[in-house]
């Protein structure tokens, strides 16, 4: 008899050969990336959604018993979604009474969240915590609650003087945060992106000026990853990121997103050929891990308390 033919051992399930692109940076961008690892190699990003995917989970928003945001609100939280049908799957009432949503206990209560990604440059902070002791030129807002003809409602409103304050807070909120020991965690992002959630509530801006309302998808926890988040996608100074999350906050809606759009546009183009420094800043910090409050239960009756 001859030999026995050599058989290979195939494993029935065989890990999925991911392309990762070489790196290649830069003679100055490998100066600044020589301690660095990156441990999290960045991804193509998706694209912008398609407003019919974004009309659907603001739909299916209003639908659900365990939501309470109004109109613009809801639109706003469909708005930041990298993937809306992901999203309008965990807001959807399911057949069965069970409930896609994360429960998060507060006192006094309950929040309604569903856990997702969105887009960094749509979020934006107004109170930091970590500067609080500071003399801040323009004094945080109160968020208070707000209501609707049916009660009260899972998010805030506040006021401002004019959009022009708005933006003051802004930039000072950024980079006060950023000018905090330990609160840059810039570097950090750049090896491995953002893995904590940022909490995020929707709040309506009214300006005593009779600017048009807003309602702002507002970071109350995690505003130190928010603005990092900025450094590290721009690649500019503190100064120079607190600057471009206030032109985000000064552009419409459609003008943001037709930004972001072009931003993604031109990164998977640039990722076919090479993680640039550049690459891997809007890689590592496009997008966000977030738990967005989309419903309030005080007790046995609807209650916000933001």
């Amino acid at each position: 008899m001859g030999p026995e033919p050599v058989t290979e051992n195939i494993p029935l399930f065989q890990e999925p050969q991911i392309f990762q692109p070489s790196v290649s940076l830069s003679a100055a961008a490998a100066e600044d990336l020589e301690e660095l690892s990156i441990t999290r190699r960045p991804q193509p990003l998706p694209d912008v959604p398609e407003t019919s995917a974004l009309r659907k989970v603001a739909a299916r928003l209003e639908k659900n018993p365990r939501t309470n945001l109004s109109e613009g609100a809801r639109k706003a939280a469909a708005a930041l979604q990298v993937e809306p049908e992901r999203a309008a799957l965990l807001v959807t009432t399911q057949p069965n009474g069970v409930s896609l949503l994360s429960e998060v206990s507060v006192p006094g209560g309950s929040l309604y969240v569903i856990e997702c990604r969105a887009w960094t440059r749509m979020l934006f902070p107004l109170y930091q915590p970590r500067i609080a002791a500071l003399s801040l030129a323009v004094p945080p807002p109160k968020l208070l609650d707000e209501h609707d003809a049916n009660g009260p409602l899972a998010q805030a409103q506040c006021k401002f003087d004019s959009p022009r304050q708005l933006a003051d807070l802004v930039r000072e909120t950024v980079s006060g945060t950023l000018h905090v020991p330990k609160a840059d965690y810039s570097d950090s992002i750049l090896q491995r992106g953002v893995s904590e959630p940022l909490l995020v509530i929707l709040v309506r801006v009214t300006f005593a000026d009779n600017s048009p309302d807003r309602v702002l998808p507002v970071v109350v926890d995690g505003i130190s990853r928010l603005s990092s988040a900025a450094k590290t996608r721009t690649g500019k100074s503190i100064a120079g990121a607190a600057d471009a999350v206030v032109e985000d906050l000064l552009r419409d809606a459609n003008s943001l997103r037709r930004a972001i759009r072009e931003e993604v546009a031109h990164y998977n183009s640039a990722y076919q050929r090479g993680l640039s420094d550049q690459v891997v800043r809007v890689g590592q910090a496009a997008t966000v891990p977030v738990r967005l409050v989309v419903g309030a239960r005080n007790g046995d009756t609807m209650e916000v308390n933001l």
